[in-house]
């Protein structure tokens, strides 16, 4: 008898979930700015009206001609599509300090009547390359630190380095760096005034800092 019920209670659980489970689908095409197909990018389908710790965004990755599809894994509901190729200098559009505030993301209703559906993403500009070397101002030796880079409402990054760097900052921001000195040292220092780069602009910046 108790095995009875234990079968009964699993076959209802796998029942519940049959029902309240989906199988909408959402696929199409990534290209860049000129219209061109984008392999290898990543696909972020971006549940929308849910509680931000519900908000866990599905994703999938481009062929080699640019498509994707998300193979029915979706349930019903409204998304916002986003992509991404930090290889090729798009990088996370859900990223506040690299979002185009002129750039609106595909929205797409799933519905029962309406469970399939296909879009074309278009990447935003490609971001700006910022490279070169922090060294000491008075021997050129390299030096460890670490880089911050943040755009003038706050949002950015910072990575450890040990002279040499290598980062991207969104196009048409004013982005300022600061260098970090770690102990004894323990001090902060803006080298310069903010940069305002363009699209795939690559700038080598070399970054002189004293100790003193």
């Amino acid at each position: 008898m108790k095995q009875l019920i234990v079968l009964v209670t699993v076959s209802g659980s796998l029942l519940i979930q049959a029902q309240t489970t989906h199988s909408a689908n959402l696929r199409g095409t990534v290209i860049d700015p000129t219209g061109a197909p984008v392999a290898g990018a990543t696909v972020y389908a971006v549940a929308q009206g849910l509680m931000l710790n519900d908000a866990v965004p599905r994703s999938t990755k481009t062929d080699g001609n640019g498509a994707f599809d998300f193979h029915r894994g979706l349930d019903l509901g409204t998304y916002k599509v986003y992509a991404r190729k930090d290889a090729d200098g798009y990088p996370d559009p859900l990223d506040s300090f690299y979002t185009d505030p002129k750039a609106a993301a595909p929205q797409i209703e799933l519905s029962e009547g309406h469970p399939t559906a296909e879009v074309a993403v278009k990447l935003g500009p490609k971001a700006a390359t910022v490279a070169g070397r922090v060294v000491d101002a008075n021997t050129g030796a390299a030096v460890k630190a670490r880089l911050g880079y943040v755009d003038a409402d706050g949002h950015g990054h910072s990575v450890n380095i040990d002279g040499d760097y290598r980062i991207q900052v969104p196009p048409g921001k004013n982005v300022t760096l600061m260098v970090m000195l770690p102990p004894p040292v323990n001090r902060s220092l803006v080298p310069g005034p903010p940069l305002k780069l363009e699209p795939g602009q690559y700038v080598y910046l070399d970054i002189p800092v004293s100790a003193q």
